[in-house]
């Protein structure tokens, strides 16, 4: 058995039927993902050869290469999936390390939908502690180390003793990581926490696991300097992109038959900075188009995000992105774009550098005018906006009312999705102490400004709806485009009643509950009935 045995829980170890967005289905609580929907939709199994799995999450694909280029053997080394941690690990393991993204449903998207539905453990939470009770009862057992990492570290700082992890691991983990350890492996001490170190380039060694999806990351950081982001507290760069296409040639070759770039702004790739590289995207896009077509595998290169601004200066490079990949109304494609407010007095004070080149004041005409060009490129995307800056004022929230319902009136074609603001570890906010926003205190000007955007989001679900979900088997398709009918349905009433009362979260929202099998099919099997007749 392998020394060393990585792992993630499985609402992050799954490919979310090569469908992305469907995790932040595992955002909810748990109470309101049947168990149908969760394990046969939103978080199908990863498929193994033998314990080893066929591909895995990036993060622990680069983790595994990390460890082999310093040293390892691949026979020391085993990504495995959740389910099969306890047939993996034995009295020959010595190090179990979990890669975590929210695993105590403290993440913006998941602190806010369990406000909004009344509480309750999320599907994040609630597989995050299926797979710690287990490593924890095997430690007893085998008394191996446990190391917990990525994104999702801070939220378990404090909680060390609780889930038995020995060593709690931020930041970059290609040099750091392995060091670490080496040291566990010898018996030196390590600290409870530990701060990975900058990695250069030539450094990061290619994934020798294919990764999910077909994710390969672009850019690593953010020059914005956003105060409630992550990211942005990393040293940018772009990779190299050679390293790109060996990395995205790796995974087609492999069997993966998607493309997903990872990046906080794919107009970023190739920047100095927030000066943008029009040659360096075009040259990506081009170069990856031809890699697809070779191995005749994906439609388009799916990527995360984009930022309003920086869309508009490269204006010609969006239109060249949609033609290059032949983009229409039924082949769109949906990135997240953070708006964050329609205030320009909040944004000079905490996302500055959202507005480059422009003035803060520019700001809500940069947001309408980059809408027109995302959706005249059949880009559909989700705009997030944060409700509960501290100093937020009535006009503030006011000044995003108006301008959603600008987008309204533009007949933008996508979502308008408000967050409620979290410190998350590491940011510029959580450093100033700024506490968790809660949507009981808000005042109606910040209610009224999300139920805006809700209305809207509603309004272009309905329309869009059979765009953004495809899944190719027929049965499960069809299950999902009703149960997304009746939440849809379910939707609307929420936001209605939200208008009348929002104590209706509490006095209602809160006790329903349909996480049973039996529940799904008795709403669901009537509608799919009435369908098919």
């Amino acid at each position: 058995m392998a020394k060393i045995v990585l792992t993630a829980d499985r609402a992050i170890f799954t490919d979310y039927h090569a469908n992305d967005l469907f995790g932040f289905g595992l955002c909810l609580p748990y109470r309101l993902v049947p168990e149908l929907v969760q394990y046969r939709i939103l978080a199908p199994k990863i498929p193994a050869d033998g314990l080893r799995a066929k591909c895995a999450p990036y993060a622990l694909c680069k983790v595994e290469a990390s460890l082999i280029a310093a040293g390892f053997s691949r026979r020391d080394v085993v990504i495995v999936p959740p389910r099969m941690v306890m047939k993996a690990i034995d009295k020959d393991t010595e190090i179990v390390a979990i890669h975590v993204l929210d695993p105590m449903g403290l993440a913006p998207v998941t602190w806010t939908l369990k406000a909004l539905s009344g509480g309750g453990k999320s599907s994040t939470e609630l597989e995050f502690e299926k797979l710690m009770s287990v490593i924890r009862l095997l430690k007893e057992k085998y008394k191996f180390k446990v190391v917990v990492g990525g994104p999702g570290n801070w939220q378990l700082r404090g909680y060390e003793s609780r889930y038995g992890i020995d060593v709690l691991f931020d930041g970059e983990a290609e040099v750091t990581f392995p060091s670490i350890v080496k040291k566990l492996l010898s018996g030196e001490e390590v600290p409870r926490y530990v701060r990975g170190e900058p990695v250069p380039l030539d450094r990061i060694p290619l994934i020798v696991t294919p990764s999910r999806n077909g994710q390969v990351q672009i850019t690593r950081g953010c020059p914005r300097k956003c105060h409630f982001c992550n990211p942005t507290m990393w040293h940018f760069r772009s990779f190299p992109l050679n390293i790109i296409a060996r990395e995205v040639e790796f995974n087609l070759r492999n069997g993966i038959k998607s493309i997903g770039l990872v990046t906080e702004d794919i107009m970023l790739y190739g920047a100095h900075g927030l000066e943008l590289n029009s040659y360096a995207v075009r040259r990506l896009f081009e170069a990856l188009t031809d890699l697809a077509r070779k191995w005749e595998a994906c439609e388009k290169i799916g990527f995360s995000h984009v930022s309003c601004a920086s869309a508009l200066v490269l204006k010609d490079v969006v239109k060249y992105i949609s033609e290059i990949q032949g983009l229409s109304d039924d082949n769109p494609t949906f990135p997240q774009v953070g708006l964050e407010s329609g205030s320009p007095r909040l944004l000079a004070k905490h996302f500055r550098g959202k507005v480059y080149p422009w003035k803060p004041e520019d700001w809500p005409n940069i947001v309408v005018e980059s809408s027109k060009l995302f959706n005249e490129s059949y880009w559909y995307p989700c705009f997030t906006y944060i409700v509960g800056f501290p100093d937020a004022t009535p006009d503030d929230y006011i000044a995003t009312t108006e301008l959603i319902d600008r987008l309204r009136s533009e007949e933008f074609k996508g979502w308008t999705f408000p967050l409620l603001l979290i410190p998350m570890g590491g940011t510029i906010i959580e450093k100033k102490g700024i506490r968790f926003s809660e949507f009981s205190k808000l005042p109606q000007e910040a209610i009224d400004c999300m139920i805006a955007g809700w209305k809207l989001s509603l309004d272009n679900s309905k329309k869009l709806v059979n765009k953004l979900l495809k899944i190719k088997k027929p049965f499960l398709s069809r299950v999902l485009n009703t149960i997304v009918s009746l939440a849809l349905n379910a939707m609307e009433n929420w936001i209605n009643d939200i208008s009348k009362d929002p104590n209706v979260i509490e006095n209602v929202y809160s006790n329903i509950n349909i996480r049973k099998t039996y529940e799904v099919i008795k709403i669901t099997l009537p509608a799919i009935i009435e369908k098919r007749l």
